[in-house]
């Protein structure tokens, strides 16, 4: 449960990755474009948040679409209920 904290805490910490986790556990696999239209956030910013999160292996990328690993999908869960 330890590292599912740190990693809420870790996701709640930054607006945008909170946005991301969203729009990614809603819409299912997008590109980094597209993450960035819908969450109205410069493509270089999406780029760097989706980095932070595939660094904790949150989420991956497979042919330029992105996509929440299990990990994503259960912390995704996680902080819905906390909401």
């Amino acid at each position: 449960m330890e590292d599912t904290d740190q990693n809420v805490g870790f996701i709640m910490g930054s607006n945008q990755r909170q946005r991301v986790l969203q729009v990614l556990g809603s819409k299912g696999a997008l590109s980094a474009d597209r993450i960035g239209k819908i969450d109205h956030i410069p493509v270089p910013g999406i780029r760097k948040t989706l980095e932070e999160l595939a660094a904790r292996n949150i989420v991956s990328e497979k042919e330029d679409l992105w996509s929440l690993t299990d990990l994503g999908i259960e912390l995704e869960k996680e902080m819905k209920k906390r909401d």
